[in-house]
């Protein structure tokens, strides 16, 4: 979880499914204490305000790898990554809510309503 922030049950579910996937395909998870040393490459999520079933999917890239980029190559790769994740989870099943290419997926639930 990014910022120590409080999951209800079923957002504590739905991170445990995310989580899954995300190791499954090799991604790191993001850890904080990788992050205290500088380190803070990995997938992180994060509840969104006013769901409190839904989860945001992030990817939080290496600071120090980024000081040496330019502005723009640092956006082209978190919108690329935030994309990676929105195709990986879809593919996974996952109702990952509708929204621009390059964002954080949104994920409402483990399968999207009427899909089995």
């Amino acid at each position: 979880m990014l910022d120590g922030a409080v999951l209800t049950e079923a957002q504590e579910q739905l991170a445990r499914a995310v989580l899954e996937v995300v190791l499954l395909v090799g991604l790191p998870p993001y850890n904080i204490e990788a992050a205290a040393d500088g380190e803070e490459a990995g997938v992180g999520l994060a509840p969104v305000p006013g769901l409190r079933h839904a989860l945001r999917v992030l990817w939080r890239q290496d600071a120090t790898a980024a000081l040496h980029l330019s502005a723009e190559l640092v956006h082209a790769q978190q919108a690329a990554m935030h994309q990676a994740l929105r195709t990986i989870l879809s593919a996974h099943r996952f109702w990952v809510e509708d929204g621009p290419a390059g964002e954080a997926p949104v994920v409402l639930g483990r399968t999207r309503p009427g899909v089995t």
